[in-house]
């Protein structure tokens, strides 16, 4: 692992991120991220994480700074949790006030700091197969977010739907058992019908107002939370009849809550922590 690099150890609703400060600090410009990524979220070399983030300043006008994220595996992806962790590490360091824009791997998202939480926009959600994305030739002609994957230890009800990256939420009546959850989740992130994988929401209706969701995230494995996964349950749950426009989305880590409208944007809100800053 790199040495001499300084960093900052975030987390939102349990969903730890390693956060790497291109303006505040003087980082290698040659460094290698995918690779960086893969090195320092392992838990038991490196510092430990769900996903690699880095701040550093935006080449759009509108937006205060520019957000990426790796996961564990090295691969570019879109991150709900990190960005309001990103909010929070740009207000603290002077980069943004309370409402700002910030440019992402899936478009320019709002936020805005609140006395103890943050609020963000998460764009509008993507239902067509061939942007999720999804295989039309496995859904025999059902919608992506209402069909069947057969699997060896039952039937399984289905949405699938992008929030920015694929999600497939997964329909159940009772809490996963480990068994079921360990051996079905990898299988089913790398399925023939999720041609850029898909990560996984095995999610339990509560109330009208409360789902639970057990998190399996595409290049991550199991997480405490996902803000982008909990924006594509509580969609889903309100297109299937599952749940009401705002929706408090239970997982390990903590509480999310979603709001959204047909044909408006999805706002999240939950909290950001800094929890230390280090080297390596």
């Amino acid at each position: 692992m790199l040495r001499g690099i300084k960093f900052a150890k975030m987390h939102g609703a349990g969903n730890d991120f390693v956060v790497l400060d291109f303006i505040h600090e003087n980082l290698p410009v040659a460094l290698h991220f995918p690779l960086a990524a893969q090195a320092f979220c392992d838990r038991h070399f490196g510092i430990g994480a769900d996903g690699l983030l880095l701040l550093e300043e935006s080449s759009n006008s509108d937006c205060a700074v520019r957000m990426r994220m790796w996961n564990p595996d090295g691969s570019e992806d879109m991150c709900g949790n990190g960005l309001r962790c990103i909010a929070r590490l740009a207000h603290l360091r002077g980069y943004a006030d309370k409402h700002f824009q910030v440019e992402t791997l899936a478009g320019t998202r709002n936020c805005e700091i609140l006395s103890d939480a943050i609020r963000v926009g998460m764009g509008e959600p993507i239902f067509d197969a061939e942007k999720i994305p999804i295989r039309a030739d496995f859904l025999n002609n059902q919608s992506p977010l209402d069909y069947t994957i057969p699997t060896t230890l039952g039937d399984l009800k289905c949405s699938t739907l992008s929030t920015g990256t694929t999600h497939t939420i997964i329909w159940r009546d009772e809490e996963i058992s480990d068994e079921m959850f360990f051996a079905l989740s990898p299988q089913l992130e790398i399925a023939d019908r999720f041609p850029e994988r898909t990560s996984l929401m095995w999610a339990r209706v509560v109330d009208k107002n409360t789902i639970a969701i057990r998190i399996w995230e595409r290049g991550a494995g199991e997480t405490l939370a996902c803000g982008t996964g909990a924006c594509a349950t509580a969609v889903a749950g309100q297109l299937t009849n599952r749940g009401g426009e705002t929706v408090r989305i239970e997982s390990r880590g903590g509480t999310l809550e979603i709001n959204w409208r047909r044909g408006a944007e999805i706002s999240m809100t939950g909290g950001a922590q800094l929890v230390f800053l280090g080297e390596t």
